[in-house]
């Protein structure tokens, strides 16, 4: 029998509202913002230093904002980070070609702003859901992310097309002016959230010595940090690969839009479906398809095959992502319930999945410094794409009911029949 599931609360809802908000105004420009460095720099290098220094500043944003949050609650701090989006774009329109030319600076700015955002994001949503309405949760909030993909990023690259028939790099800098509106309006929308808060210490070391003792919660966080090494990467990478296959902002506009639409269908599927019986079988599943897909990248890349994997990870990646997000949240719950750390758990697994993804594109850096030839760029994004079998076997260990937790066992003796046939399917968990 299907277990049933809770109902998202009115707080919840206002939590994906403004999340939804914040997806519209990321797809419209985040992915431009790569391709604007780009035109501006010419170099492989100068997005991967980019996308490493926002992904270095973000575990330490992370305890900025726990700090914060123990003192000024959540929602302070889920505000706080959407309006540094805004002085992010605020910069960017402001400095122009010259601030471009500056990636690092770009990349902390946005680091510290992502780093407060997804921390209150995260913390919130763990505390405003439950175990049986996550799930639908997280799978509402990918639909939405995906709709916003959708809508978004056609709109974005028609923009930039028309403009920049006049030259320069006007329409970038009218996209990133909508992504700016978008994140104030964003910030209007967490006026009207509420959430229990009673001020604390950020306890880091308490946090670290349960996830060091706790054995599940210790192999969920080597799982994050495996996936990472694939997801700091794939962030940026398919989209440029895209723009450099076509030259067309407006071509990369319509191949986000056809990721957005299956994803969006496949999040709403997921979420209708996963539930935590069967979460480890649907991660499972997710992974290996993911693991096909990338083999796409052993042949010549061609814009042809960009879109063939992108629409198959589109398909896939829910799978992977919603299981994933329930098991390690519902972790945050387990091990911080008694001692209220919560907070804590949350920044070190973000801590420890910002380690893969900054090892991920160094190691992208390091290659595209050597030979960036698209023979071995796509060999490196074909090794990355298997790395999630390993979060999955992780997470598989880590799990005290595994997918094979029912199995055929010999039932106890008091309920064998006569004919010394008594195996029954019963649970086998561990102690």
């Amino acid at each position: 029998m299907r277990p049933a599931r809770a109902r998202l609360s009115t707080q919840a809802r206002w939590l994906l509202v403004i999340s939804c908000t914040f997806a519209l105004s990321v797809a419209l420009s985040n992915t431009f913002v790569n391709v604007y460095l780009w035109k501006v720099d010419h170099r492989y290098g100068a997005i991967g230093w980019y996308n490493l220094a926002i992904y270095s500043l973000m575990p330490v944003a992370f305890v900025g904002a726990g700090l914060a949050a123990k003192r000024l609650g959540g929602v302070f701090t889920l505000r706080a980070g959407v309006v540094m989006h805004v002085l992010f774009y605020l910069l960017t329109l402001a400095g122009e070609e010259r601030v471009a030319r500056l990636p690092v600076v770009l990349g902390v700015v946005m680091g510290t702003a992502a780093g407060f955002y997804w921390f209150s994001f995260n913390w919130l949503s763990e505390r405003l859901t439950e175990a049986g309405s996550r799930e639908r949760f997280y799978g509402l909030n990918g639909v939405m992310g995906a709709l916003a993909s959708i809508v978004a990023p056609p709109v974005a690259g028609y923009l930039i097309s028309v403009e920049d028939q006049l030259g320069g790099l006007t329409g970038y800098h009218v996209i990133f002016a909508l992504s700016l509106a978008l994140f104030v309006l964003a910030t209007v929308f967490s006026g009207f959230l509420r959430a229990r808060f009673e001020p604390g210490t950020l306890r880091l070391g308490r946090a670290w010595a349960e996830a060091m003792r706790t054995r599940f919660w210790r192999l969920t966080l080597f799982a994050c940090t495996l996936y990472g090494l694939r997801e700091g990467v794939f962030l940026f990478l398919i989209g440029l690969l895209m723009y450099l296959a076509t030259g067309s902002e407006m071509r990369l506009g319509e191949f986000l839009l056809l990721q957005g639409a299956l994803s969006s269908l496949s999040f709403f599927l997921v979420s209708r479906w996963v539930h935590p019986r069967n979460r480890l079988w649907v991660c499972g599943i997710g992974a290996l398809c993911m693991a096909g897909a990338a083999m796409l990248f052993l042949r010549p890349l061609t814009a042809g095959l960009i879109v063939m994997y992108g629409s198959a990870i589109a398909v896939c990646l829910p799978m992977f992502l919603v299981p994933l997000q329930g098991t390690v949240f519902d972790g945050v719950s387990r091990v911080a319930r008694e001692a209220g750390t919560q907070a804590e758990h949350v920044i070190l697994r973000e801590v420890f999945e910002n380690l893969g993804r900054v090892a991920g594109i160094a190691a992208f850096i390091a290659l595209v410094s050597t030979n960036p030839s698209p023979r071995h760029i796509g060999g490196f994004a074909c090794g990355l794409g298997f790395v999630q079998l390993g979060t999955w076997t992780l997470l598989w260990r880590s799990h005290r009911h595994t997918p094979f937790a029912r199995r055929l066992q010999p039932a106890r003796p008091a309920v064998r029949d006569l004919k010394g046939r008594g195996w029954r399917r019963v649970a086998k968990t561990r102690p």
